[in-house]
């Protein structure tokens, strides 16, 4: 050993020799991978570009409207809901209403209408106007598809065919028939006579400038029909006032209708419900006078007969 020189450990030369070789390993992986870098680039240039996954807007409310139903049910079933136009349940309320005012009126003095009939007239107004809608379509089927406003109707887009909308127009009418089948036999008769203008209607189109005025005869036809579901048959001094009554009330919305749809969105059923609202509310109103002064009657009648009573 050279006198003056420092002293080292023996094991120092080895743990410099192990800092060399990983310093080395390092030198070359960076030289490899600055080799391969161009290659990476290439490779990731290639991959398809991941979209951003969209912002969750906020969560829409429970709804049970019609529409909403509809947009619920099973895709196979959907375009069968749409052709009897379930989502669209203004039709089914103008068709519905006039029965109720007839159940109303012939309810006993005091008493409220029955809720038995009403809820079977409910059942039918729904069938009958899902069927008068499925023989429209059908009658336009070729038509509807030349029409922007009509072209996304099932059957003129083709989503179900001509037979299976007869097949469905002979089920909702055999459900029909089995509302009717629960009234009286003068009735059923009357009932089954309105299945002519049903057929008719959607063919005034073509023959004259005034279907509304048909319209109005078949959707109406519940004023004479509810009368005499209650009493057997019809009280023609309150039944025939009450039916034209209806029909020049029809001539009036649809003549209206008639220069909304311009401005209807056919892709929103909501906004057609709203231009038919108010005509919904002004026969639920004529429904709830009808049952209030059904009910006044009967005190009006105890307060008459009570002087007489007394003497």
């Amino acid at each position: 050993m050279r006198c003056g020189a420092p002293h080292r450990p023996a094991g120092s030369a080895a743990g410099d020799g192990k800092m060399a070789a990983l310093l080395a390993g390092f030198t070359r992986a960076s030289c490899r991978f600055h080799a391969a870098r161009p290659a990476l680039v290439a490779a990731a240039a290639a991959l398809p570009l991941r979209c951003p996954a969209a912002p969750l807007g906020p969560p829409r409310p429970l709804s049970f409207s019609a529409a909403e139903l509809v947009r619920a049910a099973p895709g196979p079933l959907r375009p069968y809901l749409h052709l009897m136009r379930l989502h669209q349940p203004a039709g089914t309320w103008l068709l519905y209403l006039p029965c109720t005012w007839s159940i109303g009126l012939a309810a006993e003095p005091g008493c409220l209408p029955d809720w038995h009939m009403l809820a079977l007239f409910g059942a039918g107004a729904v069938l009958m106007r899902g069927a008068g809608c499925t023989i429209n379509d059908l009658w336009d089927r070729d038509y509807d598809k030349q029409v922007a406003r009509t072209a996304g109707r099932p059957l003129a887009a083709g989503e179900i065919s001509t037979f299976q909308s007869f097949v469905f127009l002979g089920g909702q009418l055999s459900l029909a028939l089995c509302v009717l089948l629960c009234l009286n036999y003068y009735s059923i008769i009357l009932g089954a006579a309105s299945l002519s203008l049903v057929v008719t209607y959607p063919l005034m189109k073509r023959i004259t400038y005034w279907p509304q005025l048909v319209l109005g005869l078949t959707f109406n036809w519940g004023a004479l029909l509810g009368w005499s579901a209650i009493h057997g048959s019809c009280d023609w001094s309150v039944c025939l006032p009450l039916y034209f009554s209806g029909v020049m009330w029809t001539l009036v919305y649809d003549t209206i209708y008639a220069h909304q749809i311009y401005t209807l969105d056919i892709d929103k059923p909501e906004d057609c419900w709203k231009k038919f609202a108010s005509n919904r509310t002004v026969g639920v109103l004529l429904f709830v006078g009808i049952v209030l002064g059904n009910l006044w009657k009967r005190k009006n009648s105890e307060t008459v007969e009570e002087p007489l009573e007394s003497r």
